[in-house]
């Protein structure tokens, strides 16, 4: 139609422009221009046309807009995972101290001695119910080993202020590590830096049949039996199981949520960790903060205010003993940690016994105070990560009898590997059930829940320590990772 519009309005039509011609012919380059004018809007058309055409067919083979996002997302959703599955590769890479395994206790402490410092340390971050009291009796044993009893009897002869000795004893408990110590803190290079974890779940039912319950209610309930669970009675005798499971069916939700604000002594007043239920336990164990943003965090959070936890002395403390505010050059041996009988330890800084001066804290990498109460995220995995790949030995406590890891920690404490205080020829300690199959050394308590038809108690655990699984996960990448590369190192297994 535009074209026809275009044929009428220039007068193009063939006749007239026969008559034009016929009638001007002195005026040929005239007649050409009008031509080509009047031509010049079917030339346009049909270029309009063509383009149209051309366009119809691409759109045909061309995908939708939806499509196209579609397409997008998909590709970087696929990104997306190759990027955490990256993420995750970085993040348990390449172990922080690249050094060999075998004997690290003398490359260690001959290396502090080197650089000029006076003594060094053995750092054991203690988790309650996760061995720990038998890697104390173990590391007790390699002091005598090594001719470094460094016991109570040691600690009675010092003198305040006297020169130090060579290695000394540094146990973490009741407090949580700042996840940027072995960064931040000068002593944490002169240390043989040891941690044993347990599968969440399994810990935190170990710590409720230990000190969930007292003794008179354990009595009222179950008689003079002192251990609540006896395998002999248990789903063999219906009434004893019939009451163990009321028994925990009540008894472990009030221990979850009122156990911390019943605490006794010291342990209600300052220690985080203790004999009570304190949610994501490791996790936090290993994810203090006591600068930075994460700091800044945990003291916004109303939660951690209201609990009257963080207050302006403690504050004070956090910021005068840092590691970038306070001096840890010269170590102070009277303020670290001593053997004593019965596998317990004498802690001089718990102020209980001994005058004794430690205005630092108690001497030992990562003393100094941290915090990790309040809400937690996936960024406090992640820090607790990088806290755990600093430790010369990540050891679980579901395999500390195998042999293959009691010959890595024999290796790494430089002591024989068939010492007669190995962890796999050590009687458990403080254990409430005796486990005999594998089976029940890793997932006896979860078990014994589905067992017993409390999968809702079962399921609260889980998800109110749903980041200390996944932390517990990771960390158990890490440990195989270590003893890949010991076994490497040491040719284990290969005969």
């Amino acid at each position: 139609a535009a074209m026809g519009k275009s044929h009428d309005d220039c007068r193009c039509h063939p006749t007239s422009l026969s008559s034009k011609l016929g009638d001007h012919t002195d005026n040929i380059p005239g007649i050409m221009k009008q031509l080509i004018i009047c031509h010049r809007k079917r030339i346009v058309g049909l270029l309009v046309m063509a383009a149209a055409i051309i366009s119809m067919k691409f759109l045909s083979t061309t995908p939708s807009k939806t499509a196209v996002v579609g397409a997008a997302m998909g590709k970087s959703h696929e990104k997306e995972k190759v990027l955490q599955t990256e993420e995750k590769r970085q993040e348990i890479g390449p172990l922080v101290k690249n050094e060999p395994y075998m004997n690290r206790w003398h490359r260690r402490f001959s290396s502090s001695a080197a650089r000029g410092n006076l003594g060094g340390y053995v750092f054991f971050k203690h988790i309650r119910k996760a061995g720990g009291t038998s890697l104390r009796k173990y590391i007790s044993n390699v002091f005598e080993h090594h001719g470094l009893s460094h016991n109570i009897s040691d600690f009675e002869q010092m003198v305040p202020n006297q020169a130090n000795i060579d290695i000394s004893y540094v146990e973490q408990e009741f407090e949580p590590l700042d996840w940027q110590c072995s960064a931040a803190d000068p002593r944490w290079q002169e240390s043989l830096n040891i941690i044993v974890l347990r599968h969440p779940i399994e810990r935190h039912m170990s710590e409720f049949f230990f000190s969930g319950v007292t003794f008179p209610t354990k009595k009222k309930v179950f008689g003079s039996n002192r251990r609540v669970i006896q395998k002999d009675q248990l789903f063999f005798n219906k009434t004893y199981t019939t009451t163990l499971a009321r028994f925990l069916n009540e008894e472990v939700p009030y221990w979850m949520e009122h156990s911390k604000m019943e605490g006794i002594g010291k342990y209600k007043k300052g220690a985080m960790f203790s004999r009570w239920y304190q949610d994501n336990f490791q996790l936090r164990a290993l994810a203090g903060c006591s600068s930075g943003r994460c700091l800044e965090k945990r003291l916004s959070e109303k939660r951690l205010s209201e609990q009257g936890n963080v207050t302006e002395i403690l504050l004070k403390s956090i910021h005068d003993l840092h590691p970038l505010n306070h001096s840890y050059v010269t170590p102070n041996a009277m303020c670290t940690q001593f053997f004593r009988k019965n596998n317990l330890v004498f802690d001089v800084c718990s102020g209980k016994k001994r005058d004794v001066q430690c205005s630092g804290g108690c001497d030992g990498p990562c003393a100094y105070p941290t915090t990790a109460e309040g809400p937690l995220d996936k960024n406090d995995v992640r820090r607790a990560i990088k806290s755990l790949k600093a430790f010369d030995a990540i050891l679980l406590m579901e395999k500390l009898k195998d042999q293959d890891e009691s010959a890595f920690l024999n290796d790494v404490m430089g002591v024989p590997r068939d010492a007669s205080f190995a962890l796999n020829s050590m009687r458990g300690m403080n254990a409430r059930v005796v486990k005999s199959n594998r089976r029940e050394v890793t997932h006896y308590y979860r078990d014994l829940l589905a067992k017993l038809n409390l999968q809702s108690l079962l399921l609260r655990l889980e998800e109110e320590n749903k980041l200390e699984v996944e932390f517990f996960n990771r960390a158990v990448d890490l440990h195989n990772q270590q003893m890949q590369v010991w076994k490497e190192e040491t040719g284990w297994g290969r005969g």
